[in-house]
């Protein structure tokens, strides 16, 4: 059942990792230019936004990570194969079939 999970997981690993990013954004963006009653943006604010923006960048790939290790071994054993052998593979099998 967690192998069916994960793609439903890392989407929505995603989705909050955008709306956060997009937040945190438009909230520096809005401290720039004076919007909205807030002051401008000074130096610590900015690095504030900063290290939020790459908080939120971090966690997604440590997300990643993790489901990328939490695949099945088989999954992990494709991209271990030499790159021509899957090429090869439906090759042969196209010329058998082509050939009948």
């Amino acid at each position: 059942m967690e192998y069916w999970l994960m793609p439903w997981r890392a989407t929505l690993s995603v989705a909050a990792a955008t709306l956060e990013t997009t937040l945190v954004m438009q909230k520096s963006l809005a401290s720039l230019t004076g919007v909205s009653g807030l002051e401008p943006m000074d130096e610590n604010r900015l690095r504030d936004a900063f290290h939020a923006a790459a908080d939120v960048n971090l966690r997604r790939w440590g997300d990643t990570a993790d489901m990328l290790q939490n695949l099945p071994a088989w999954y992990r054993d494709l991209g271990r194969m030499p790159g021509d052998l899957m090429t090869d593979w439906f090759d042969a099998h196209h010329r058998s079939a082509t050939s009948e």
